[in-house]
C-alpha cells in the first residue's frame, strides 16, 4: 500500500533491487579478473624481470628497493579497488615516519595492502601463514622477497618460528623494519574481533622496544572470503581508525597489555559501527 501510493510497485522496488545486486557483482568480478591479470603480467613479471636484478646489482638498498615495490602494489590494488570497484576509503589518525610495530584486525582480503598503505615508515614485515608461500602468482614470490616471518598458526611455536619472530624484533629494535601483526590470524564471519594468537606478538613486543599502533578497519566483514569478495566487494566503504602510540611494558606485564590492545580495538570497533569515534593522537592521512 506505501509503495504503490508512492507510485513504485513492489515489483518495479524488487526489480530495480535485482539490477543493483547484478550491477555490484559485475563490477566486483571486473575487478578480480583485472586484478588476476594485474598479479601475473604486472606484479609477477616485474619481480623477476625488474626487482630481482635490481637488488642484485645494488643488495645494499634491497630494503629500499622493497618497499617501494610494496608501496606500489598495495597503493596499485587499492587504485584499482577505487577505480574498477567504487571502493572507498577513510583514514582517521595515521602512523609515524619510523619503525614501529603495528597490530590490524582481519575483515578481507583488502586487509594487507590497506597496511602496508598505512606504514610510512621502513616496510613492514608481515607474518605469513606457510601455505601461502608457493603456489599465489605475485603474491607469494613477494612473501619470499620481502622476507616474512612464516607461521604455520600452531598453538606451539616452532624452533624455525621463534628464531624468524626473534630475527624479526631485533630488525624492528635497530629500526630497519617494521611490523605489521593481524593477531586474529583468520577473518571471523561477523567482522568482530576475534582471540589474538599472542606467541609472535608476545615475542616481538619484548624485544623491539619501539612504538606500538593499533588499526581497526571495519566495513569489509562483508567480503570475508575471495566467493563473497567475487560478488560484494564493489561500493564498499572502509573505515580505519588508527590508535596509538603505546609504550611497550615490562616483558611481566606483556599479557596484560596484549589484553589493554584487544580491549582498545574491540571498542573502538564497537563506536565505529554504533557512535562516534574518539579522536586518535594523529591527524589523518589517506591510505590511498
Amino acid at each position: 500500500m506505501i509503495a504503490e501510493s508512492a507510485g513504485v510497485s513492489p515489483s518495479h522496488e524488487s526489480s530495480d533491487s535485482r539490477v543493483a545486486r547484478f550491477g555490484r557483482a559485475l563490477r566486483s568480478g571486473i575487478f578480480f579478473v583485472v586484478y588476476c591479470c594485474y598479479l601475473v603480467m604486472f606484479m609477477g613479471l616485474g619481480q623477476r624481470l625488474l626487482l630481482w636484478p635490481a637488488m642484485l646489482l645494488v643488495p645494499r638498498r634491497r630494503r629500499a628497493l622493497v618497499r617501494a615495490w610494496l608501496q606500489l602494489q598495495a597503493h596499485a590494488t587499492l587504485g584499482m579497488a577505487r577505480v574498477l570497484a567504487g571502493v572507498r576509503v577513510t583514514v582517521r589518525g595515521a602512523l609515524p615516519d619510523e619503525s614501529c610495530i603495528a597490530v590490524m584486525n582481519h575483515q578481507s582480503l583488502l586487509d594487507i595492502p590497506l597496511g602496508v598503505a598505512l606504514v610510512r615508515g621502513p616496510y613492514p614485515l608481515i607474518p605469513t601463514r606457510d601455505r601461502y608461500r608457493r603456489g599465489i602468482p605475485g603474491i607469494s614470490p613477494l612473501v619470499r622477497l620481502a622476507r616474512f616471518p612464516i607461521v604455520s598458526q600452531k598453538r606451539m611455536l616452532s624452533r624455525a618460528e621463534l628464531a624468524t619472530f626473534t630475527a624479526a624484533a631485533d630488525q624492528v629494535a635497530r629500526g630497519e623494519q617494521s611490523l605489521l601483526f593481524f593477531p586474529e590470524g583468520h577473518r571471523t564471519r561477523d567482522g568482530r574481533i576475534g582471540k589474538f594468537m599472542r606467541s609472535g606478538l608476545r615475542i616481538t613486543l619484548a624485544q623491539a622496544n619501539h612504538p606500538i599502533y593499533c588499526i581497526v578497519a571495519d566495513g569489509m566483514a562483508h567480503t570475508r572470503t575471495l566467493t563473497d569478495s567475487l560478488v560484494h566487494f564493489a561500493g564498499t566503504h572502509v573505515r580505519i581508525t588508527v590508535l596509538g602510540p603505546f609504550q611497550t611494558p615490562d616483558e611481566s606485564q606483556l599479557d596484560a597489555f596484549i589484553d589493554m590492545l584487544h580491549g582498545q580495538m574491540t571498542i573502538t570497533l564497537d563506536a565505529m559501527r554504533h557512535g562516534p569515534v574518539a579522536t586518535p593522537s594523529r591527524a589523518s592521512a589517506p591510505a590511498d
